[in-house]
């Protein structure tokens, strides 16, 4: 079964021969026209799959859409160039050698068949992708043409095997070439370094050449182009501008040393490294030196430790870091005491850095130098090597000129430093202060107890030190303590004791801490001290007990840190409730509703806080947060804010936002919006130059509706009485849900889901009328309804009539009953099935409502024409008054069915369809 599987997708690969179809009996130039006019591809699974149907056409296909290619003066070449830009690519993948074979053939023939220079470029690029050493003859061909020589050599750099080639096309050459020179330098071959040479010496060449063949030297020259690399590198003055010469010799050298000329490569680095006074050279060269020779490795490190210039001795132990062992550690440390002191503090941070702990008593002794620099340096590697010893040195630093250094480095130290930390708490006042601080930051708990004896220190900065600390050491069995000392504290070291209380009890569970924290402040004298606490459970009960506090003021304070999403509503009856804490209140709940709210229900939250009519302040800030949603509803919000000259920046900078990212939603709502955010920032202009650019942009967007086509009646429609419900922008004889049917691009774009958010309907009623309408599916299965004699507000398929809307054809619908099919009156009458085309085919539609009979025509065609009294035999409702109606379809009352009048109604069942073009005649 496998050998069959492999066969069969090996055939499906193979290319069709010539006047051969495919499996849906397509030629090859029909798998091209139909490929090409699906480029594009919107995902990587279409893509691939028209890049396979393409590399099936083979040859032939590759080479008709070489000859589709025309000259960039007569016409566009986009999606047939991307087309062969992906064939090519896909036939590199594994397992398709023989459609790979079958492009390149196309290629090769395309490219003999142009004529058009650029297109042949073009066509060569993509042979190279996808070349082997078969076509290496088709590149040569072109080689030594000046329009696509660029093309043809890059083609043999990229074509495994084309090194002879390359080297037969340097040998014809009738000069010095760049082009070849870089081909050299990637396919190097023997023979090559003797032709570069000649034309160093043999010609005169341009700086452009001349960098193209010294970096071909260095890829592929050997000794006999030192001589000639070092030369042009002294006469740059080994500067790595212009020819590059610096760099080429010095990537030559390195070379020899790879490929084992190690005897070469050191001797031209010794020489190098005397030549010249640059450092960046001298320290390549040392890199060299450093790497070929072996035995003398320390002792040329050391040399260069003895170096006045410090960025080349940097380089020297950066480069030390590929073979340091502890025997270069040791006799490097040997050596710092002849060194000088700025190079004595280099070498400590490179003892640092490398964590070398068989060093510390050195780097430790340095600790003490009246060299602040090297002092420092001392103190930070100590921190980072770690160790008992560096401990013990850095915590007696901190009663010293470094106690900064030594903290930090302790903050950072490579260990545990409680020990130390913890004997420090005993020592001078002033290591005590450093200590405190490092037993906070570091969390260290075992230090609560000499914490808390330290806050009744003499020394006032220990005192303060002390209660700072007590947020970082302190945990759940320091919680009665703490509360101890809440009782009896006050001003600023109360808060601290608080915070000492919010670390202790941070990592228990809500309810736990609201126990607590509760137990406690019953038998507390002052209770708004525990307000805080309560805050940080921020639990519903704690919440509670917050609302029904004694000081409410403070309550309040504490209630605004209480991270829990119910909190919008809670601060929004604190706003309304309460004058004095609306701005507090609600520029909070401005934060909570961005942090938890749906982000359906944002702009409803942002209005509703709007409207609480806080300052200005924080109207703009709700504005600002709204400009964040990008719904319709959203500019409906800002946009009365527009007018208020304390709101109308933020305001307008909403509107402008929502729009831009929702281009042509809204219709005439938007567009009346956008104008008078025009006007906002046209007189913003006068003093802001941001403005300026601001009107510009909306100048944009205005012009986009105004390309909006209106809809207008024809002048029989005129004639016969019909007037426009919706002309592409204007939603004003409309009335209900505005927020889920919007206007957009000249359709009411629908997202109103079924029994949830609501439906739209005409302001005015109908009673006989004829309406008229497109629709078009933009998602499949799409689940939709017209209301016709509806009342507002219930069901239209029972309490009026529902011409049903549904894109049937979709299988979720197979097993749906007649009277659910597209425009059929639910329930009561069934329709025609009606057949639909690809989704976005825009379908044209008529509803007739005479008296009882209803006509629905679509697309021409009429699905329905029934008397709805006759169809349940004048019972719309079951005559036993039960709820299972025998006379209609569906078994179900329907007691709206004989309404004289009523809306006319769309009914959202889900988002994916639009309508455009509505009107409507009244008979």
């Amino acid at each position: 079964m496998k050998k069959i599987l492999v066969i069969l997708l090996a055939s499906c690969l193979l290319p069709l021969a010539a006047g051969a179809q495919d499996a849906r009996q397509r030629s090859a130039t029909t798998i091209v026209a139909d490929a090409l006019a699906q480029l594009p591809a919107q995902t990587s699974e279409v893509y691939n799959g028209l890049m396979r149907e393409l590399a099936s056409t083979g040859a032939a296909g590759v080479r008709e859409m070489a000859g589709m290619l025309v000259p960039a003066d007569k016409g566009q070449n986009a999606v047939v160039e991307y087309a062969l830009n992906g064939v090519a690519d896909y036939v590199t993948g594994e397992g398709l050698d023989a459609a790979r074979a079958e492009v390149r053939k196309g290629l090769a023939e395309g490219i003999a068949a142009c004529t058009d220079k650029p297109n042949q470029a073009f066509l060569l690029s993509l042979l190279q992708i996808c070349s082997t050493e078969e076509d290496i003859p088709v590149f040569v061909k072109y080689a030594d043409d000046d329009y696509l020589a660029d093309a043809a050599v890059r083609g043999l750099v990229s074509t495994p095997g084309s090194e002879e080639a390359v080297l037969s096309l340097m040998q014809n050459a009738p000069r010095p070439s760049a082009l070849l020179a870089y081909a050299a330098s990637k396919r190097p071959s023997e023979g090559a370094e003797e032709i570069l040479l000649s034309w160093l010496t043999d010609y005169q060449t341009d700086d452009a050449t001349k960098e193209a063949v010294y970096n071909a030297l260095a890829a592929c020259g050997g000794k006999s182009s030192l001589r000639t690399l070092a030369d042009a590198a002294a006469a740059s003055d080994y500067d790595f501008g212009k020819t590059d010469a610096t760099s080429a010799y010095i990537r030559l050298v390195n070379r020899l040393a790879d490929e084992g000329d190690t005897k070469s490569a050191l001797a031209a680095a010794r020489s190098l490294a005397k030549a010249t006074a640059r450092t960046n050279v001298r320290a390549a060269a040392l890199q060299i030196i450093l790497r070929t020779d072996v035995k003398k490795r320390t002792q040329n490190l050391l040399a260069a430790l003895r170096d006045g210039d410090r960025e080349y001795r940097g380089a020297a132990l950066d480069f030390a870091g590929d073979f340091a062992d502890e025997a270069l550690y040791a006799a490097v440390v040997r050596k710092m005491p002849s060194l000088t002191e700025q190079a004595r503090t280099d070498i400590v941070n490179w003892l640092g850095a490398r964590h070398a702990a068989s060093q510390t008593d050195a780097v430790v002794a340095m600790i003490g130098s009246d060299d602040d620099e090297l002092a420092a340096a001392a103190i930070r590697a100590a921190g980072k090597i770690g160790g008992t010893k560096a401990l013990e040195a850095l915590i007696a630093c901190l009663d010293g000129p470094h106690a900064a250094e030594a903290s930090a480095a302790l903050l950072a130290f490579n260990g545990n430093v409680n020990e130390g930390v913890l004997a420090a708490l005993d020592g001078a006042p002033s290591t005590q202060v450093h200590a405190l601080k490092l037993a906070a930051a570091r969390r260290i708990a075992p230090a609560a107890d000499k914490v808390f004896a330290l806050l009744a220190s003499e020394d006032a900065a220990v005192r303060t030190a002390a209660a700072d600390a007590l947020a970082g050491v302190t945990t759940v069995g320091d919680f009665d303590r703490l509360c101890d000392l809440l009782d009896q504290t006050s001003g600023e070291e109360m808060r601290k004791v608080q915070d000492g209380l919010k670390n202790a009890l941070a990592a228990q569970p809500a309810d736990v801490q609201f126990d607590k924290v509760s137990a406690r402040m019953a038998a507390a004298k002052e209770r708004t001290r525990y307000y805080p606490l309560l805050a940080q459970a921020g639990s519903r009960e704690a919440i509670d007990a917050l609302l029904a506090a004694d000081d409410r003021d403070a309550a309040f304070a504490a209630l605004l840190t209480v991270d829990n999403a119910e909190m919008i509503g809670v601060l929004s009856d604190l706003a309304a409730r309460n004058p004095a804490w609306k701005d507090k209140a609600l520029a909070r709940y401005t934060d909570f509703v961005a942090t938890y709210a749906p982000a359906e229900e944002r702009p409803a939250l942002y209005c509703k806080g709007l409207e609480a009519d806080p300052s200005a302040d924080v109207q703009n800030r709700l504005l600002r947060a709204l400009a964040a949603t990008y719904s319709f509803p959203s500019i409906e919000v800002a946009a009365r804010y527009l007018g208020t000259p304390a709101t109308a920046e933020a305001a307008a900078f909403a509107v402008k936002t929502i729009a831009a990212k929702n281009p042509g939603m809204g219709g005439e709502t938007v567009v009346n919006a956008l104008e008078k955010a025009q006007e906002v920032y046209a007189a913003l202009a006068k003093s802001d130059a941001d403005a300026g650019y601001a009107v510009d942009e909306i100048k944009g967007m205005l012009a986009k509706y105004a390309a909006v086509p209106r809809f207008e009646l024809s002048p029989e429609e005129a004639a016969e009485g019909f007037e426009v419900l919706f002309d592409g922008l204007s939603m004003e004889k409309w009335t209900g849900n505005t927020t889920n049917y919007v206007p957009l691009d000249g359709t009411i774009d629908v997202t109103a889901q079924y029994g949830g958010s609501g439906n739209l309907y005409t302001k005015k009623e109908y009673g006989d009328f004829v309406l008229r309408f497109e629709f078009a599916f933009v998602r499949p299965g799409v689940n939709n309804g017209i209301g016709i004699r509806t009342p507002m507000g219930v069901d239209a398929a029972f309490h009026g009539m529902e011409i049903q809307v549904l894109d049937h054809d979709d299988p979720i619908y197979k097993n749906i009953e007649i009277y659910q099919q597209h425009g059929s009156v639910y329930g009561v009458i069934p329709a025609k099935r009606v057949k639909f085309g690809e989704l976005g085919t825009w379908n044209v539609e008529e509803i007739r409502a005479v008296g009882d009979r209803i006509t629905v025509t679509v697309n021409g065609e009429v699905i329905l024409d029934g008397n709805i009294r006759k169809a349940c035999k004048g019972h719309n409702v079951a005559p036993d008054g039960s709820a299972k109606n025998p006379y209609t379809v569906d078994g179900r009352n329907h007691p709206g069915l004989f309404n004289k009048k009523g809306h006319i109604g769309l009914l959202g069942h889900g988002p994916g369809i639009r309508f455009r073009n509505i009107r409507v005649k009244e008979l």
